[in-house]
């Protein structure tokens, strides 16, 4: 049987602990699979154990994977110069830089709840 975490604090408190710092990542590739991989393991860890929406979960996830996603951000200056218009010296760098992590954050969020969802739907 399933032990209900009621306390979302506690569960992040528990998750937290578990998680050792990410190593640094040498690729866009490698850094995106390392959030995405913590962030499934989480999801599989707690979508059955707490007593929290889908969303709740997801963010809980960002706090116990924040080395990993802290490693996908440096990468961001990095993949900013990558973009057309940082290239040709119209864009903004930080801007961009910024964008990319933002629109990653949202992809990894609903990949979260995506896996919260699908591992609440097995019996």
């Amino acid at each position: 049987m399933h032990r209900i975490i009621s306390s979302i604090p506690v569960a992040l408190a528990l998750a937290a602990s578990a998680h050792a710092a990410a190593p640094a990542a040498d690729t866009r590739e490698s850094a995106e699979a390392a959030v995405l991989e913590c962030h499934a393991q989480y999801a599989k860890r707690y979508a059955n154990q707490v007593e929290a929406a889908p969303s709740e979960i997801a963010a809980g996830a960002f706090a116990a994977c924040k080395p990993q996603m802290d490693a996908f951000a440096a990468l961001a200056p990095e993949l900013a110069e990558d973009d057309a218009q940082v290239a040709i010296g119209l864009g903004d760098k930080r801007a961009v830089g910024r964008a990319i992590v933002e629109g990653f954050r949202d992809e990894v969020r609903n990949a979260t709840i995506d896996a919260v969802i699908r591992a609440r739907a097995v019996p």
